[in-house]
Protein backbone atom coordinates (compact mmCIF):
# COMPACT_ATOMS: atom_id res chain seq x y z
CA UNK A 1 0.00 0.00 0.00
CA UNK A 2 2.64 2.47 0.62
CA UNK A 3 4.31 1.99 -2.65
CA UNK A 4 1.10 2.53 -4.46
CA UNK A 5 0.42 5.58 -2.36
CA UNK A 6 3.90 6.47 -3.68
CA UNK A 7 2.68 5.82 -7.17
CA UNK A 8 -0.33 7.68 -6.79
CA UNK A 9 2.00 11.37 -5.46
CA UNK A 10 4.34 10.57 -8.37
CA UNK A 11 1.48 10.33 -11.31
CA UNK A 12 0.28 13.44 -9.38
CA UNK A 13 3.23 15.43 -9.67
CA UNK A 14 3.74 14.18 -13.45
CA UNK A 15 0.24 15.33 -14.09
CA UNK A 16 0.57 18.78 -12.92
CA UNK A 17 3.79 19.09 -15.04
CA UNK A 18 1.97 18.55 -18.64
CA UNK A 19 -0.84 20.77 -20.19
CA UNK A 20 -4.50 19.16 -20.59
CA UNK A 21 -5.50 18.47 -24.23
CA UNK A 22 -7.38 21.12 -24.62
CA UNK A 23 -4.75 24.15 -23.24
CA UNK A 24 -2.00 25.62 -25.32
CA UNK A 25 1.23 23.90 -25.76
CA UNK A 26 3.16 25.06 -22.92
CA UNK A 27 6.42 27.16 -24.14
CA UNK A 28 9.77 26.17 -22.55
CA UNK A 29 10.06 28.31 -19.79
CA UNK A 30 6.79 27.42 -18.28
CA UNK A 31 7.41 23.97 -18.87
CA UNK A 32 11.16 24.12 -17.09
CA UNK A 33 9.59 25.93 -14.33
CA UNK A 34 6.63 23.40 -13.28
CA UNK A 35 9.75 20.56 -13.91
CA UNK A 36 11.41 22.68 -11.21
CA UNK A 37 8.18 22.60 -9.12
CA UNK A 38 7.76 19.05 -9.47
CA UNK A 39 11.42 18.37 -8.44
CA UNK A 40 11.71 20.72 -5.66
CA UNK A 41 7.98 19.45 -4.00
CA UNK A 42 9.87 16.00 -4.75
CA UNK A 43 12.89 16.84 -2.73
CA UNK A 44 11.03 18.43 0.23
CA UNK A 45 8.69 15.51 0.34
CA UNK A 46 11.73 13.00 0.53
CA UNK A 47 13.48 14.54 3.02
CA UNK A 48 10.79 14.74 5.50
CA UNK A 49 10.01 10.78 4.50
CA UNK A 50 14.11 10.51 5.49
CA UNK A 51 14.33 12.38 8.37
CA UNK A 52 11.26 12.36 10.70
CA UNK A 53 10.26 8.88 9.59
CA UNK A 54 12.94 6.75 8.17
CA UNK A 55 11.08 5.63 5.55
CA UNK A 56 14.30 5.19 3.45
CA UNK A 57 12.50 3.13 0.56
CA UNK A 58 9.50 5.50 0.49
CA UNK A 59 12.53 8.24 -0.53
CA UNK A 60 14.11 5.95 -3.07
CA UNK A 61 11.09 5.36 -4.30
CA UNK A 62 9.43 8.85 -4.73
CA UNK A 63 12.54 10.21 -5.96
CA UNK A 64 12.73 7.62 -8.86
CA UNK A 65 9.02 8.10 -9.59
CA UNK A 66 9.80 11.89 -9.97
CA UNK A 67 12.14 11.34 -12.29
CA UNK A 68 11.07 8.92 -14.54
CA UNK A 69 8.44 10.91 -15.23
CA UNK A 70 10.23 14.26 -15.60
CA UNK A 71 13.12 13.21 -17.51
CA UNK A 72 11.02 12.79 -20.69
CA UNK A 73 10.25 16.44 -20.54
CA UNK A 74 14.31 17.36 -20.41
CA UNK A 75 14.21 16.63 -24.30
CA UNK A 76 15.44 20.39 -24.49
CA UNK A 77 17.76 19.86 -22.15
CA UNK A 78 19.90 16.83 -23.79
CA UNK A 79 22.85 16.66 -21.74
CA UNK A 80 20.82 17.22 -18.43
CA UNK A 81 18.58 14.62 -19.66
CA UNK A 82 21.33 12.18 -20.20
CA UNK A 83 22.64 12.65 -16.71
CA UNK A 84 19.59 12.17 -14.96
CA UNK A 85 18.58 9.03 -17.00
CA UNK A 86 22.54 8.08 -16.46
CA UNK A 87 21.90 8.04 -12.39
CA UNK A 88 18.48 6.29 -12.48
CA UNK A 89 19.65 3.18 -14.42
CA UNK A 90 22.35 3.00 -12.11
CA UNK A 91 20.41 3.39 -8.54
CA UNK A 92 17.73 0.73 -9.56
CA UNK A 93 20.68 -1.47 -8.59
CA UNK A 94 21.89 -0.17 -5.56
CA UNK A 95 20.33 -0.89 -2.46
CA UNK A 96 17.26 1.92 -1.22
CA UNK A 97 19.51 3.81 1.18
CA UNK A 98 22.22 4.05 -1.61
CA UNK A 99 19.89 4.82 -4.38
CA UNK A 100 18.35 7.70 -2.82
CA UNK A 101 21.43 10.19 -2.64
CA UNK A 102 22.48 9.07 -6.26
CA UNK A 103 18.77 10.28 -6.84
CA UNK A 104 18.53 13.30 -5.04
CA UNK A 105 21.43 14.15 -6.46
CA UNK A 106 20.11 13.95 -10.11
CA UNK A 107 16.98 16.15 -8.44
CA UNK A 108 19.34 18.95 -7.65
CA UNK A 109 21.12 18.84 -10.84
CA UNK A 110 18.24 19.53 -12.48
CA UNK A 111 16.83 21.95 -9.65
CA UNK A 112 20.45 23.86 -9.70
CA UNK A 113 20.41 23.65 -13.34
CA UNK A 114 16.80 25.33 -14.27
CA UNK A 115 15.96 27.12 -11.60
CA UNK A 116 18.84 29.78 -11.64
CA UNK A 117 19.66 29.68 -14.70
CA UNK A 118 15.99 29.83 -16.89
CA UNK A 119 16.31 33.09 -19.28
CA UNK A 120 13.32 32.37 -19.90
CA UNK A 121 10.81 32.49 -16.64
CA UNK A 122 12.72 34.47 -13.96
CA UNK A 123 9.81 33.33 -11.42
CA UNK A 124 11.42 29.68 -11.60
CA UNK A 125 11.22 27.75 -8.74
CA UNK A 126 13.79 28.47 -5.83
CA UNK A 127 16.69 26.07 -4.76
CA UNK A 128 16.29 23.80 -3.27
CA UNK A 129 16.61 24.49 1.24
CA UNK A 130 20.25 23.51 2.00
CA UNK A 131 18.42 22.11 5.47
CA UNK A 132 16.47 19.49 3.38
CA UNK A 133 19.66 17.32 2.49
CA UNK A 134 18.94 13.74 3.63
CA UNK A 135 21.06 13.15 6.51
CA UNK A 136 22.02 9.55 7.80
CA UNK A 137 22.12 8.26 10.57
CA UNK A 138 25.04 6.02 11.45
CA UNK A 139 23.88 2.77 11.76
CA UNK A 140 24.31 1.50 15.45
CA UNK A 141 26.49 -1.54 16.42
CA UNK A 142 24.35 -3.70 18.52
CA UNK A 143 26.27 -6.73 18.05
CA UNK A 144 30.05 -7.60 19.25
CA UNK A 145 30.02 -8.71 15.69
CA UNK A 146 29.19 -5.79 14.33
CA UNK A 147 31.44 -4.02 16.97
CA UNK A 148 34.41 -6.30 15.61
CA UNK A 149 34.15 -4.75 12.08
CA UNK A 150 32.01 -7.58 10.76
CA UNK A 151 33.35 -9.75 8.09
CA UNK A 152 36.02 -7.50 6.92
CA UNK A 153 37.46 -6.30 10.52
CA UNK A 154 37.37 -10.04 12.10
CA UNK A 155 38.46 -11.63 8.96
CA UNK A 156 41.54 -8.80 9.19
CA UNK A 157 42.09 -9.63 13.16
CA UNK A 158 42.38 -13.40 12.20
CA UNK A 159 44.65 -12.57 9.58
CA UNK A 160 46.74 -10.68 11.83
CA UNK A 161 46.67 -13.35 14.63
CA UNK A 162 47.75 -15.85 12.56
CA UNK A 163 50.36 -13.61 11.22
CA UNK A 164 51.44 -13.12 14.77
CA UNK A 165 51.31 -16.48 16.21
CA UNK A 166 53.16 -19.23 13.00
CA UNK A 167 56.44 -18.63 14.60
CA UNK A 168 55.58 -17.93 18.48
CA UNK A 169 57.42 -20.41 20.13
CA UNK A 170 54.94 -19.88 23.20
CA UNK A 171 51.90 -20.84 21.48
CA UNK A 172 52.96 -23.06 18.81
CA UNK A 173 50.66 -23.13 16.66
CA UNK A 174 51.53 -24.93 14.06
CA UNK A 175 52.45 -27.49 16.86
CA UNK A 176 56.25 -27.56 16.07
CA UNK A 177 55.85 -28.94 12.45
CA UNK A 178 53.46 -31.36 13.61
CA UNK A 179 50.72 -30.26 12.06
CA UNK A 180 51.28 -29.50 8.26
CA UNK A 181 49.17 -27.18 6.10
CA UNK A 182 49.40 -25.85 2.67
CA UNK A 183 48.25 -22.21 1.91
CA UNK A 184 44.87 -24.02 0.98
CA UNK A 185 44.87 -25.63 4.37
CA UNK A 186 45.46 -21.99 6.53
CA UNK A 187 42.61 -20.36 4.43
CA UNK A 188 41.04 -23.37 5.43
CA UNK A 189 41.57 -22.82 9.08
CA UNK A 190 41.37 -18.89 8.98
CA UNK A 191 37.64 -19.57 6.89
CA UNK A 192 36.67 -21.68 10.51
CA UNK A 193 38.03 -19.15 12.86
CA UNK A 194 35.97 -16.31 11.27
CA UNK A 195 32.96 -18.32 11.18
CA UNK A 196 33.28 -19.40 14.92
CA UNK A 197 33.85 -16.27 15.78
CA UNK A 198 30.85 -14.97 13.87
CA UNK A 199 28.26 -17.86 15.58
CA UNK A 200 29.70 -16.89 18.87
CA UNK A 201 29.34 -13.07 18.51
CA UNK A 202 26.08 -12.60 16.51
CA UNK A 203 27.26 -12.58 12.92
CA UNK A 204 25.54 -14.11 10.08
CA UNK A 205 28.02 -16.90 9.15
CA UNK A 206 27.42 -20.09 10.99
CA UNK A 207 30.35 -22.61 12.17
CA UNK A 208 30.12 -25.35 10.60
CA UNK A 209 32.79 -27.82 11.69
CA UNK A 210 34.05 -29.60 14.27
CA UNK A 211 33.27 -28.65 18.14
CA UNK A 212 36.40 -27.24 20.17
CA UNK A 213 37.33 -30.54 22.16
CA UNK A 214 37.21 -32.67 18.69
CA UNK A 215 38.79 -30.30 16.65
CA UNK A 216 41.93 -29.82 18.90
CA UNK A 217 42.17 -33.72 20.56
CA UNK A 218 45.51 -35.09 20.24
CA UNK A 219 47.22 -31.74 20.01
CA UNK A 220 48.22 -31.78 23.88
CA UNK A 221 47.82 -27.89 23.91
CA UNK A 222 48.69 -26.73 27.36
CA UNK A 223 47.52 -23.68 29.25
CA UNK A 224 50.68 -21.98 28.91
CA UNK A 225 50.05 -22.34 24.94
CA UNK A 226 46.34 -21.24 25.20
CA UNK A 227 46.99 -18.44 27.45
CA UNK A 228 49.93 -16.93 25.18
CA UNK A 229 47.34 -17.35 22.33
CA UNK A 230 45.05 -15.54 24.33
CA UNK A 231 47.21 -12.85 25.06
CA UNK A 232 48.55 -12.38 20.93
CA UNK A 233 45.17 -11.87 20.55
CA UNK A 234 44.45 -9.37 23.15
CA UNK A 235 47.59 -7.44 21.57
CA UNK A 236 45.91 -7.79 17.94
CA UNK A 237 42.33 -6.16 19.02
CA UNK A 238 44.50 -3.71 20.54
CA UNK A 239 46.29 -3.23 16.96
CA UNK A 240 43.07 -3.19 15.40
CA UNK A 241 41.80 -0.42 17.72
CA UNK A 242 38.70 -2.49 19.32
CA UNK A 243 36.91 -1.09 21.97
CA UNK A 244 38.31 -2.70 25.24
CA UNK A 245 34.93 -3.49 26.39
CA UNK A 246 34.91 -5.66 23.30
CA UNK A 247 37.82 -6.97 23.84
CA UNK A 248 37.12 -8.19 27.65
CA UNK A 249 33.65 -9.43 25.80
CA UNK A 250 35.15 -11.71 23.34
CA UNK A 251 38.20 -12.97 25.32
CA UNK A 252 35.30 -13.97 27.73
CA UNK A 253 34.06 -16.36 24.86
CA UNK A 254 37.44 -17.47 24.34
CA UNK A 255 38.18 -18.38 27.96
CA UNK A 256 35.13 -20.30 27.85
CA UNK A 257 36.61 -22.89 25.52
CA UNK A 258 39.91 -23.14 27.56
CA UNK A 259 38.31 -26.60 29.12
CA UNK A 260 37.51 -28.14 25.94
CA UNK A 261 41.52 -27.16 24.16
CA UNK A 262 43.62 -27.40 27.11
CA UNK A 263 44.76 -30.99 27.37
CA UNK A 264 48.11 -31.11 27.80
CA UNK A 265 51.18 -31.81 30.42
CA UNK A 266 53.22 -28.58 31.70
CA UNK A 267 50.24 -26.35 32.26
Amino acid sequence: MRVRALAVVVLVSAVGVVARADDKPLDRGELDRRVAEAVYAAAVRGTEMWNKGANYEGCFRLYQGTLAAVIPLLDHRPKLAASAKEKLDKAAGMKAVEGAFLLREALDDIQNEIAPGAKSDPKAAPKVDPKAEPKVEPKKATTLWERLGGEKGVRTIVDDLVAATSDNNDVKLFRDGKVKLDIKGVNHMKQMMVDFVSAATGGPAKYEGKDMKSAHAGMKITEKEFDAMGAALVEVLKKNKVAGSDIDELMKLVAATKKDIVEGKGN
